[in-house]
This record gives C-alpha cells, structure tokens and sequence, in this order.
C-alpha cells in the first residue's frame, strides 16, 4: 500500500494540503507534536488517514471508495506512554448517498466502561440509543507508532491483535 504525507486533509473538499516529502513528514514526526498526515493508499482516494494531531494524540479515519468516512478511531497517549484508543465511530451508506443510514460512536475509557450512540438514520432520525456497560478494552491499547510503521495503529478490524491480522502469530 502506498503512503503519502501532508500536513492535513481539508474533509469537506476531500483533498489533502500542503503535501510533504518523505523527509519533512519525517522531521514533523521526530519533533513530536508537529501537525502532520499519513495518506495510505491513492493520495487522491486514500483508504485510510492517519492525523497526527499533537504529541498526544492522534486520529485514524477509513474512507469507502466515495470517500465517505467509515469509521474513524482517536487515540490518546497515557501516563505509561502507549496510546489508548479513547473514541470510535461507525457510519453505515446505502448506495451513492452521501448521508449516512445507521452511526454508532463509542467512547471508552480505560477501566472498561465504555458509552455507545447508535443512530438510525432512517428509521428514527435524530434519536440515539445510549448503552452504557463494562467491556474488555485490551485491544484498545497500542505503542506510538513509529515513522512509517503505520501496520498496527491503521487496522480497522480491532478484534485481533495487530499480528494476527498480518499473519504473524506468537
């Protein structure tokens, strides 16, 4: 899969801007806290976003072949140094539209407790279902990555550990 770099990816256009070099997204990463974003896939039409918002925190977006946004993850640095997945979202589209039929968001916090918000769209527009429980938040957990390793903090599917899903097992 190819990587590309910016400084950001302007949403509502669906473009990046400011495109950098290898070198400068490099030198932004080693600064810590320096804007930047990783673009894998087409730079046109990535598959996925990774925002490097600041030292401590950063967010991962998917985006379908319209470049819709998916799903997206917000990742925030603990005391212990890993980042802890804090937040999620989920959109579901039917067809060409633009506008999403069913979301869920999550917000978890790292004791397990974890909020949903899930809408249908179509069905009840503007009522969300609120579920507040305890859930196993290991897979939650992930280093800082590292500049151009992006493997494990990019995955979607988050039910398997990062070297499962490469096909690497203990």
């Amino acid at each position: 899969m190819s990587t590309s770099y910016c400084e950001a990816w302007f949403r509502a256009r669906k473009v990046a801007t400011k495109p950098l070099t290898e070198a400068e997204a490099r030198k932004r990463h080693e600064k810590k806290g320096a804007l930047y974003t990783v673009l894998l896939g087409d730079s046109a039409r990535p598959s996925t976003i990774i925002e490097i918002v600041s030292l401590d925190s950063l967010q991962v977006e998917y985006y379908d072949e319209s470049l819709r946004r998916v799903g997206y993850y917000q990742f925030v640095i603990q005391s212990n140094g890993q980042l802890f997945m804090v937040a999620a979202g989920f959109n579901q589209f039917d067809g060409d539209n633009r506008m999403p039929i069913w979301s869920r968001r999550l917000s978890f916090k790292p004791n397990g407790q974890v909020m949903s918000f899930e809408e249908d769209h179509i069905r009840d527009p503007g009522m969300e279902t609120v579920v507040e429980k305890t859930v196993d938040v290991s897979l939650n957990w992930e280093p800082y990555p590292e500049f151009g390793d992006y493997a494990s903090i990019a995955r979607f599917h988050r039910d398997k550990p990062a070297a499962e899903q490469v096909g690497v097992t203990g």
